[in-house]
């Protein structure tokens, strides 16, 4: 799931966007649910197909209808295309007097095409404009705005994938240690035509708006192992479980991982790419850390050190013995679910203890909103549950709703879509440009988001198993000449 969660944004907007279309949670009585007994062999699978377009379709229609309610006088063109998949396999591959070993295989792949060429009702005229001293502080001016023409083009191929093992606990199924080895690939190229920049100048008082045609592209390929010891073992499932059942799950995780591969992106200017590091030094800094390797593209992993104080966090990649406490607060919420067998099967929705649809239908959609692991009590056999999916689960009033669900299947369908993923989403580099925000504001955040899992590493995979036990995972000026149906392309006058 480190995809998805890469994603969140956008996998939160499409489970809201899902929900008028999913099934309710049944609220169905289901037994108290012992801890199980796991036998060698026994595997889950697990995961989910979209098409993006199709989903992207009905919303594109909206916009289309009513281009004023967006802001838009015209379009020109507005098209999404894409697809994405994810999928699990967990098996019980070793079973001790104390001890479980499970192992997982995952491959999560988003292709995502993004054309848009649009007149919009009010932008920035270009100039530069000045506004006014009151006791030292500036009192921006008021930028003139008129219509104007802006197109953009994305495309991106991303393709994560990850094995590892877990050991929990034969008595309470508690977690022990987990290893992840993962790999993470990514081209994603972005093209516009007439998008406005705005810079401030606070000494002057000016703002000034230019309008350019930006090309620019990311790549990266990275490789990870992180590998974390609980002490106490992490009591995430807190046998029995029961409806409604709230629990702690607390410990400490001592966390070690290497890191590996690189981050590149091109396209920026010389001193866009020094302003990007600038701010991201300084952004360490103000957390109190100390950075070295992240001066200049490509960003070489291996090559990165962070410390803290005198202590290293990173140190050329490696992650050494960090301790991170864990305290979960989770909620079990009893449901019922069609499994691969064709039957339907009562299950637990385990998510976090915040997440409670409201007792009140005048709530609004989307509050709140929950990640949830589906276990099953009685599959894949009788006295053996597994976790068998998750769910992103949204309230609409009252109701609970699988918005968007890693939906189980069986093991076999699950590891012959891992290798059909693994070859639909191969990155093959075939540019050398830098994705900059699609509003054309430098592209700080997405890359800083990235480059954030050095710092992160140990978090990011406490996280992953807090929600996933199992392994994986503007005066009015003249409209502006319009452009051609498309972008012109990358180095075209």
């Amino acid at each position: 799931m480190r995809l998805l969660k890469g994603l969140c944004p956008f996998v939160v907007a499409l489970a809201i966007a899902l929900s008028a279309l999913a099934v309710p949670a049944a609220a169905t009585p289901v037994a108290p649910a012992p801890v199980p007994t796991w036998t060698q062999g026994q595997s889950v699978g697990y995961g989910v197909y979209y098409d993006l377009g199709a989903t992207a379709e009905t919303y594109l229609k909206l916009v289309e209808s009513n281009p004023s309610a967006y802001g838009l006088q015209s379009i020109q063109e507005l098209n999404v295309t894409g697809s994405l998949d994810s999928w699990q396999v967990d098996t019980v591959s070793q079973v001790t007097s104390s001890y479980y070993t499970l192992a997982s295989q995952a491959a999560e792949g988003v292709k995502l095409h993004v054309a848009a060429n649009v007149t919009v009702a009010s932008l920035p005229q270009a100039g530069t404009y000045t506004g006014s001293m009151s006791y030292g502080l500036c009192l921006p001016p008021t930028v003139p705005t008129g219509a104007g023409t802006v197109a953009a083009n994305l495309d991106a191929t991303i393709l994560a994938t990850s094995s590892g093992t877990s050991r929990l606990q034969v008595s309470n199924l508690a977690y022990v240690s987990v290893v992840d080895n993962s790999t993470f690939q990514a081209d994603v190229t972005f093209s516009g035509y007439h998008i406005p920049y705005e810079s401030t100048n606070a000494t002057a008082c000016t703002v000034t708006v230019t309008y350019e045609n930006p090309t620019f592209s990311l790549t990266a390929n990275t490789q990870h192992q992180v590998r974390a010891l609980f002490s106490p073992a992490w009591d995430y499932f807190n046998f029995p479980i029961t409806d409604n059942k709230t629990w702690w799950a607390n410990t400490t995780a001592t966390v070690g991982a290497t890191l590996s591969g690189t981050i590149n992106v091109q396209g920026l200017s010389s001193a866009d790419e020094a302003s990007f590091f600038d701010n991201l030094t300084q952004a360490f800094q103000n957390t109190g850390l100390t950075v070295t390797g992240l001066s200049s593209f490509p960003i070489d992993l291996s090559k990165v050190s962070i410390l803290l104080g005198p202590s290293y966090i990173v140190n050329d990649g490696v992650v050494t013995d960090y301790r991170v406490p864990l305290d979960a607060n989770f909620r079990a919420i009893a449901s019922a679910e069609s499994l691969s067998d064709g039957s339907v099967h009562p299950t637990y929705l385990i998510t976090d203890a915040s997440y409670e649809c409201p007792s009140s239908s005048s709530m609004p959609l989307g509050v709140p909103l929950g990640y949830a692991a589906v276990y099953a009590p009685d599959f894949p056999a009788s006295g053996a549950g597994m976790v068998v999916g998750y769910q992103l689960v949204v309230c609409a009033g009252t109701t609970s709703y699988p918005a968007f669900e890693l939906k189980n299947t069986s093991p076999s369908t699950a590891q012959q879509k891992i290798g059909q993923t693994e070859t639909t989403y191969q990155v093959v580099p075939t540019h050398g440009n830098a994705l900059v925000d699609f509003f054309a504001q430098p592209p700080y955040l997405g890359v800083l988001l990235i480059v954030a899992v050095v710092v992160i590493v140990a978090a990011v995979l406490v996280m992953r198993r807090r929600h996933r036990p199992a392994m994986a995972p503007p005066g009015t000026q003249p409209p502006a000449t319009p452009p051609p149906p498309s972008p012109p392309p990358p180095g075209s006058p």
